[in-house]
């Protein structure tokens, strides 16, 4: 599922940067769980269902290799193959019912050999309401936080019902924001000179790290294991990224060298061994090593926005407002070479990876419209949605 919102492009000391939004979810849900939630089995009064949820809509799917007599309804740890003593639904990771690696259907099957690899059984059942009745509300509905560029606010809105719930003042302009993997802080870099620290319990800012004056906080990436942020200066007098030591609050590293003057998105390789940096005011984008703190190389894709990875690290996808349509680069992490390059809408500004690494979606900020890469049929779909549409999560 995914949440979009809506914020705007701000120009601040005659400089463009892009605000930022976060999703928090509310379930305790590991990503590596699942290869992707679109679709999966339910039971429906005792008889299995085979669901489709594709971007906000919910529908039957129905396919040829799913034969409704392969799976049981008639016990607790249903659904799985009939007549099977598979566990229940576990976190485990693999693919297949119970959690289990994928199984052959009984001898003489009129099914397939196999469930397709894109089918997992989730941690738990979703709950699919009739179709025209509305969702009930309840706190297992993810929040939103979302910072307020001219208010010096970061507001939090619940998505069910969807509603403001607090509004927390922080240093002024705020941009970006994010939140700590333990989901008990939200860190919000303010152009003027500030990265704030919220206590997500209580909703308060709990410390204000002041930078150097020549230091305009903009984009924010924080480690899997929740020790250091990285934060990058858009300032041409001092390009530079403040890497944040997250236990004591303080800066403990500054990197500089790199090759462009407006630094300000902040991406971290799935493995943490990387910091891809972007600029939609520079020719370039900058890969620093993070256990060197110093710049690896520099891409050849200019006016770049932001940047997704697959899972493993091994390609990344950067998003680039250099030519008109804007565009998606595919770039091998190993050898820095482009492979190949996507047509999307104006002014792509936000690009997400869904967690079976077969879609990424991307918001156009100029035309007003949302892009979903097929990366397995290798196509590109754009919807025009209106307004100007920043910020994606994919919420579990």
């Amino acid at each position: 599922m995914i949440r979009l919102t809506t914020t705007t492009k701000v120009m601040a000391a005659g400089l463009m940067m892009s605000l930022g939004w976060v999703v928090l979810a509310a379930c305790d849900c590991n990503e590596d769980d699942y290869d992707e939630s679109f679709s999966w089995v339910e039971c429906d009064g005792n008889q299995p269902v085979l669901m489709n949820f594709i971007f906000g809509e919910i529908s039957f799917f129905a396919e040829p290799f799913f034969n409704p007599d392969d799976w049981d309804c008639s016990h607790p740890a249903s659904p799985h193959y009939k007549n099977s003593e598979a566990a229940a639904p576990s976190n485990s990771g693999s693919s297949g019912p119970g959690g289990s690696a994928r199984q052959p259907h009984a001898a003489g099957s009129p099914g397939g050999v196999y469930l397709p690899h894109h089918l997992r059984v989730l941690p738990f059942t979703p709950s699919v309401p009739p179709s025209g009745t509305p969702p009930k509300c309840d706190s297992s509905y993810p929040d939103i936080l979302q910072t307020v560029h001219t208010n010096a606010l970061v507001t939090r809105i619940s998505t069910c019902p969807f509603q403001l719930k607090t509004t927390i003042p922080v240093v002024t302009r705020p941009l970006q924001v994010v939140v700590t993997p333990d989901g008990s802080t939200a860190l919000v870099t303010s152009f003027d000179n500030a990265v704030n620290f919220i206590d997500l319990s209580t909703n308060k800012v709990t410390y204000t790290l002041m930078t150097d004056p020549s230091v305009n906080p903009n984009g924010i990436a924080v480690t899997s294991d929740g020790s250091r942020a990285y934060v990058t200066s858009f300032n041409p007098g001092n390009p530079v990224v403040l890497v944040i030591d997250l236990s004591s609050r303080s800066v403990i590293a500054t990197i500089s060298g790199l090759s462009m003057s407006y630094p300000q998105g902040a991406t971290l390789t799935p493995d943490g061994s990387q910091l891809w940096i972007t600029s939609p005011l520079d020719g370039e984008t900058d890969v620093v090593d993070t256990l060197t703190n110093t710049l690896v190389t520099r891409l050849n894709i200019g006016a770049s926005t932001d940047v997704a990875f697959n899972s493993n690290g091994t390609r990344a996808y950067v998003t680039t407002d250099a030519v008109t349509p804007g565009q998606v680069v595919v770039v091998d992490t190993g050898t820095y070479k482009i492979l190949s390059t996507y047509t999307v809408g104006q002014g792509p500004a936000d690009i997400a990876m869904s967690y079976g690494d077969k879609f990424l979606v991307v918001n156009n900020d100029f035309d007003g419209s949302v892009s979903v890469i097929d990366l397995v049929k290798n196509i590109v779909i754009t919807k025009t949605v209106g307004a100007n549409p920043s910020g994606i999560a994919f919420v579990h």
